[in-house]
């Protein structure tokens, strides 16, 4: 019998265990099986799609939009805002210097003078193309043409109720295989471009702009198209940040835009709130940003929150008053990324999930409360040695209570069922956890958890020996001294500007940078 005789559903199950490259060529044999596959491979392939900001990227947006069988079939559509991750800044001399690079990486050596005349013309015809991309690039996130695309292709994406925004490394995507089901629109165009073996392997810092310039286009698009969104994301697990000064979201749309994320059931909202070229902060901006959160917190059930500067210290009331307003009644899983808060805070804010929370994750979270015994330690320096060897055994004492009511807090308050610290401190100081049940929390190596990392502490209910209360309260604290280079620092840390921890709230957040306010005192 031949394979064209075969039943629709038989067909259709015999691709579905073939691999996408596979089934590529399948398809491609005779026009009655590529129309017979078609809404298969559509299913399999666009439930999840993801868009490289390139002119390719967007006439591929566009060619699924206006597909009757490919556009019912998405779901889900990731927006990459940075393209080469911002090498923008790289010049033909260097271009030329880090790729001459592959020689010693491949052979061992430096190329020879033939080796490097042979590649010259080629490095030379990259570079042009390296260039023309990256400003085809931003011209995309420069100019209205970006929301005039999203807001034609979103009404006909009818299914997508999952929006976001991801950080893919370009030599990730440029190594991505062929047989994969990672879809993503302009990247075939990208490759035929581009010899990865020959591409930048510099990496300048990550810009931020492009992703409070994207979510402004995406927030627009939704509004224009009336979507009510299910899952909303501004970066993907990176926790790469918005760029306040750059949200160009009009104060007008707020209206327009909150009730269509009334029903949100998932959001990854990462606030980047200042950068060492502002002098101020944005704080309408950040205010409407989190009248996002606050609108949906009645109805999420996932929430991936960031509130951080790079730069300084934060206030205390920051984190307070989002704990004040926020209003949970389905929270079943809650990550906090890069946040500063104090004990009561923290607890306010898991008050109100407690009954229905169930995994939980903090990374980079730092306590800020005063203590009595050392109201000032002083500006965070390269070497933090000196504050560590100085500091009293009652200051030790005091940071290491604070973070025991939290622990006990947890314990008295919540019945998590997963558990995830990463890299928790005092002021921008990092502490060390001491587990002693180890072995029977449930977790007994990153080997055990793909994806996690090693240096952190798990409690999984499902594999545990001991309870979660039993766990949670025999963490041991440690002020110690650590290497400030080589991991992740907690924020406020490359410059902390000291503020009057005795302001008090009126409504309105304050960061006060008043030399004159250059001492600490106990919050209490």
């Amino acid at each position: 019998m031949s394979i064209t005789d075969l039943p629709l559903e038989l067909l259709t199950r015999i691709c579905e265990h073939v691999e996408p490259q596979e089934w590529g060529a399948l398809r491609i044999t005779c026009r009655q099986i590529y129309d017979h596959t078609l809404e298969a491979y559509a299913t399999r392939y666009f439930k999840r799609v993801t868009l490289l900001l390139t002119r390719e990227g967007l006439d591929r947006l566009e060619h699924v939009a206006s597909s009757e069988i490919f556009r019912r079939s998405v779901e889900e559509i990731w927006i990459i805002p940075n393209l080469f991750d911002h090498w923008a800044g790289l010049d033909k001399a260097d271009f030329t210097k880090v790729n001459n690079m592959k020689w010693v990486l491949r052979l061992g050596r430096p190329p020879t003078v033939e080796e490097k005349n042979e590649d010259q013309a080629a490095l030379e015809a990259l570079f042009a193309v390296f260039e023309a991309t990256m400003v085809e690039h931003r011209a995309i996130l420069e100019s209205p043409g970006l929301l005039g695309r999203l807001e034609k292709c979103l009404p006909r994406l009818e299914n997508a109720i999952t929006l976001g925004l991801r950080r893919y490394d370009t030599r990730f995507l440029l190594n991505t295989a062929r047989n994969t089901d990672f879809t993503c629109l302009g990247l075939q165009a990208l490759k035929s471009h581009f010899n990865f073996k020959i591409v930048p392997m510099h990496i300048q810092t990550l810009s931020h702009i492009p992703y409070s310039l994207v979510f402004s286009q995406l927030l627009n698009a939704v509004i224009k198209s009336s979507r009510k969104v299910k899952s909303l994301h501004t970066c993907g697990h990176n926790f790469c940040g918005m760029a306040l000064e750059s949200f160009q979201l009009p104060e007008s749309q707020d209206q327009s835009l909150l009730p269509l994320l009334k029903d949100l059931t998932t959001l990854h909202i990462c606030i980047r709130l200042r950068d060492h070229e502002q002098e101020n902060l944005d704080e309408n901006t950040f205010n409407r940003l989190l009248n996002i959160m606050f609108t949906a917190s009645p109805t999420l059930k996932t929430l991936h929150f960031a509130q951080w500067s790079p730069i300084e210290e934060l206030s205390p009331l920051y984190f307070k008053n989002v704990s004040r307003r926020i209003q949970f009644t389905q929270l079943e899983e809650l990550h906090l990324h890069s946040i500063e808060v104090t004990v009561n805070s923290l607890e306010e804010f898991l008050r109100k999930a407690a009954p229905t929370l169930k995994r939980l994750s903090l990374r980079l979270v730092s306590l800020v409360d005063g203590i009595a015994s050392a109201p000032d330690l002083g500006p965070l320096t390269q070497n933090t040695s000196s504050w560590v060897t100085s500091m009293s055994t009652e200051a030790k004492n005091e940071i290491q209570g604070l973070w025991k009511r939290v622990f006990e807090f947890w314990a008295d308050h919540l019945s998590l069922q997963y558990v995830e610290l990463s890299v928790l401190g005092y002021r921008g100081r990092s502490i060390t956890l001491h587990d002693n049940f180890y072995m029977e929390r449930g977790q007994q190596g990153a080997e055990s958890c793909p994806g996690v990392n090693p240096a952190s502490f798990y409690f999984d209910a499902e594999k545990a020996n001991i309870p979660f209360n039993e766990w949670v309260t025999q963490l041991q604290i440690e002020i110690v001294h650590q290497p400030s280079s080589g991991g992740p620092k907690l924020p406020g840390t490359s410059k902390i500007h000291l503020r009057d921890p005795r302001q008090d709230f009126s409504g309105q957040f304050t960061i006060a940078c008043n030399p004159s306010l250059m001492s600490r005192t106990s919050i209490g």
